[in-house]
């Protein structure tokens, strides 16, 4: 009898499992006809909204360890590569639904202070500085009467979403909350395709197109191509698309983890370089000065000869690693053409080196005082100045030769390369990346004019110590090595990887100057430039670190004074006219444009979503004039100021109260940014020629 008994317990227990068995193949088949119909479904609507996501996906084949299986319930679930179990739980709706839900109700904000803004100095009376000092007083008035907003509000400016794993959270989140700019990140390829078998994207992306909102999609990225897709994001589309941003955490990943991390010690980029109203009209004004002047004009249509641009050149800084370097210098300085940067030049001629070029970026009168004060006459006349078209135009009387490249991102720059179109003359070239520090200048120079062979000594764009900021030997310092005068330091400062050590100190300004750096070097990377950093400063991206001592310089047929020459005569001339370029400022244009703004900012609104749609719509009207060659110097006129402007309104908007309480405060503001939009039409037609 027991052993029947056994028998039929096995018999049982085997047909359970037959039974069970039968189930899963069941679900899994019912799982695979319906992913199979939703890829294709998804797959068509990327190739309406995303074509190049589409043509990727449709023939993908995902790693080995791909594992896509079904739960009891029938719902997708993966296999997470870095664990090697599961990704979701054996209930990953509810799951989810319950990750969306606590993230609502304790969202992670990304939040910008304004406050500090109130006190900053105006030497030059400025306008821009007036406004933002008169704004910046209302937010601090607002942070200390307000209580922080912690909750998310039913529509907000901004999103981004670490992780679309199989996309369960998406549908929810966009159906929950009205978000204007959303950005998607996921640097596993293999887990968005996976997603394209679960997710409901078409309803997500038609969801998006129908609210008028931006959709950013990061995927299988690298974080910093991610980082700057969305800096450059929110230059083309507006600052609003970052100011005030929920930030969303779909699965944990050391690689995720460090994606944010590094998004969190670099999100002050965002903020940063706008350049501003008053700053954009001096651009003109200098611009014109020195059209009147006849200036040389980079010319780089033509190639320079090979011999040429393998000739050494030596990029000088004035970082504090320069001290060390200055009797290797000594010893190359008859072998490399030298560009020196500003106040490192005036470290070199202490030390008996002269530059060959002597490169300068900031372009108030104060540049001129500087090279006349501290760089005898008698040096500069054997020196040549390399300049933007937006450098004030007493400055080029210093020296006995004078080459200017065009900044970009300026109205003045534009108005050069619109009046060469409508005169059906060939388009200078824009110097890229050529800010915000000048190293960032002479290094543009260098790689526009063909060189490949560059060295870098002194370009530290940081500081092992804080107490040597500079070269001892420039004016910074005085004959016992004492700091007299204090370096400008802007922003936050933060540890970045070193050159020759794991880290350096720097401030947000020459963080962003090394990043331009890596960017101007990846853009020429087709061109075989070989950069060696020899500095002990900040690592840089594209070059290779190099001590000086391993430096051999081949001998060349060529002396430093016929490259020095052929540069000046064949890299530059005179291209363009005042006469052709001053017809084209359009006042009666940008009034035009002003009025308009300023209508679409008076819009009544009672809470915050009227009032961040209006401001969104004052946005996107000024980014109508960016498509048009004829109008886009205004845009660029007053690009710097909105971008500014907005940020704090949106900040001001999203940070404290609720609807009622900050509306009291947003409108203060907004009569400040309102009356300044009013009154710079005026401020344009009698200042477009005063230099400062």
């Amino acid at each position: 009898m027991k052993n029947n008994k056994s028998v039929e317990s096995q018999i049982e227990s085997l047909s359970n499992k037959i039974d069970i068995s039968l189930k899963k193949k069941q679900r899994e088949e019912v799982f695979v006809l319906n992913a199979n119909l939703k890829f294709e479904e998804n797959l068509l609507s990327f190739k309406k909204f995303f074509p190049e996501i589409f043509d990727k996906f449709l023939n993908y084949i995902p790693d080995d360890k791909f594992n896509l299986i079904v739960n009891d319930n029938g719902s997708a679930n993966i296999i997470d590569y870095e664990t090697g179990i599961p990704m979701y739980s054996d209930d990953p709706v509810s799951q989810i639904s319950n990750q969306v839900n606590e993230n609502i109700k304790n969202p992670i904000l990304g939040k910008t202070d304004h406050s500090s803004i109130a006190g900053i100095g105006n030497s030059l009376n400025f306008l821009h500085i007036d406004l933002m000092n008169s704004m910046g007083e209302i937010f601090s008035e607002a942070k200390k009467s307000l209580k922080p907003n912690d909750s998310l509000d039913n529509k907000i400016p901004s999103m981004m979403i670490f992780g679309i794993g199989l996309g369960y959270h998406l549908r929810q989140l966009i159906e929950n909350r009205t978000i204007g700019f959303i950005n998607i990140i996921e640097p596993n390829e293999d887990l968005f395709f996976a997603s394209l078998f679960v997710a409901d994207w078409k309803i997500i992306l038609e969801s998006i197109d129908s609210n008028g909102a931006f959709l950013y999609l990061g995927i299988g990225k690298l974080e910093e191509e991610v980082f700057r897709d969305i800096y450059d994001r929110s230059r083309n589309v507006g600052i609003a698309s970052v100011s005030y941003v929920w930030f969303y955490q779909h699965y944990p990943s050391h690689k995720m983890n460090k994606w944010i991390e590094e998004f969190r010690i670099n999100f002050h980029q965002f903020f940063t370089g706008f350049g501003f109203f008053d700053d954009a009209l001096m651009g003109i004004a200098h611009t014109l000065g020195n059209l009147e002047n006849k200036f040389n004009l980079m010319n780089t249509h033509d190639s320079i000869s090979k011999e040429i641009a393998n000739f050494p050149v030596v990029i000088i800084a004035n970082g504090p690693s320069l001290d060390q370097e200055i009797e290797s210098l000594k010893a190359l300085q008859d072998k490399v053409v030298i560009f020196s940067c500003n106040s490192a030049s005036t470290a070199l001629v202490k030390k008996g080196i002269v530059p060959d070029f002597h490169v300068a970026l900031e372009r108030t009168e104060a540049t001129h005082d500087f090279l006349r004060d501290f760089l005898p006459a008698e040096i500069r006349q054997k020196i040549n100045l390399l300049v933007t078209n937006v450098m004030h135009p007493k400055v080029a009387s210093l020296f006995p030769w004078t080459g200017f490249g065009l900044k970009g991102n300026e109205s003045g720059s534009h108005l050069i390369q619109l009046s060469q179109l409508v005169n059906r003359k060939p388009i200078t070239e824009i110097l890229s990346f050529c800010n915000p520090l000048v190293g960032n200048t002479a290094l543009s120079y260098v790689c526009h004019l063909g060189f490949k062979n560059i060295y870098l000594f002194g370009v530290d764009n940081g500081y092992i110590d804080e107490q040597h900021h500079h070269s001892k030997s420039s004016f910074y310092y005085n004959s016992s090595g004492k700091t007299k005068i204090q370096p400008l330091k802007i922003g936050k400062q933060v540890e970045i990887p070193g050159n020759f050590v794991p880290t350096i100190l720097t401030d947000a300004f020459m963080s962003v100057g090394n990043t331009q750096m890596e960017k101007l070097l990846e853009s020429f990377k087709e061109r075989s430039i070989n950069c060696y950093n020899c500095s002990n400063g900040a690592k840089i991206k594209g070059t290779t670190p190099l001590g000086s001592d391993s430096i051999y310089i081949e001998p060349n047929k060529l002396s430093k004074k016929q490259v020095v020459e052929y540069v000046k005569e064949n890299c530059f001339s005179s291209r363009c006219a005042y006469e052709d370029v001053e017809p084209l400022l359009n006042f009666e244009e940008f009034s035009g444009f002003c009025n308009t703004m300023a209508e679409i900012l008076k819009q009544n609104s009672v809470n915050r979503t009227n009032s961040f749609d209006n401001l969104l719509e004052s946005i996107r009207y000024l980014y109508s004039f960016k498509g048009s060659a004829k109008h886009l110097h205004i845009f660029l006129l007053f690009e710097g100021e909105v971008l500014y402007a907005s940020s704090l309104l949106i900040s001001l908007l999203y940070n404290f109260g609720d609807d009622e309480e900050i509306l009291i405060y947003y409108n203060k503001a907004l009569e400040y940014w309102i009356s300044f939009i009013e009154n710079a039409p005026i401020y344009y037609k009698e200042n477009f020629r005063v230099c400062k």
